[in-house]
């Protein structure tokens, strides 16, 4: 059984890496990599900020990545099994709950790191549009777990 969840887990970052850079940096982010949420403009400097802090972040995070995915195949597990308790699932679900918050305090971090690279005009017109982090809608980059684009 290990060695299938092995198999599992192999595949699924075969395929997770192989999409994520099909599509490249910056997708979903309305204008492209060149422009921030909402279509801000970035300058030449700023992208390539934002690049090696995306960079940064997703190599300090792909080890909580792994732990998520793993936590999330035990609880479905879990759910499947007859012989499973309640007990079981809830604290499985506590686990789960907590490897989510550190992913969070990550993303706030990540989120932060961000906005030290943006010029008060930007930050200003990122809060006018509505922009996440201040009090808006999460763009058209989305919100979740990775944050869309830009914060």
């Amino acid at each position: 059984m290990k060695k299938f969840y092995g198999v599992v887990v192999a595949v699924f970052l075969v395929l997770f890496a192989t999409s994520v850079f099909a599509v490249g940096p910056g997708a979903g982010c309305g204008a492209g990599y060149g422009a921030g949420p909402q279509g801000i403009d970035l300058s030449k400097d700023q992208q390539d900020k934002m690049w090696q802090l995306r960079e940064k972040f997703n190599n300090d995070t792909s080890a909580l990545r792994y732990e998520m995915f793993q936590k999330r195949a035990e609880l479905r597990t879990l759910y499947a099994d007859p012989k499973a308790t309640e007990a079981q699932i809830l604290a499985k679900e506590k686990e789960v709950n907590t490897v989510m918050q550190k992913m969070h305090d990550r993303m706030v971090r990540f989120k932060l790191d961000q906005r030290k690279i943006y010029t008060p005009e930007q930050l200003k017109q990122i809060g006018e549009r509505g922009g996440p982090g201040f009090g808006g809608h999460h763009g058209r980059g989305g919100g979740g777990m990775m944050g869309g684009c830009g914060f």
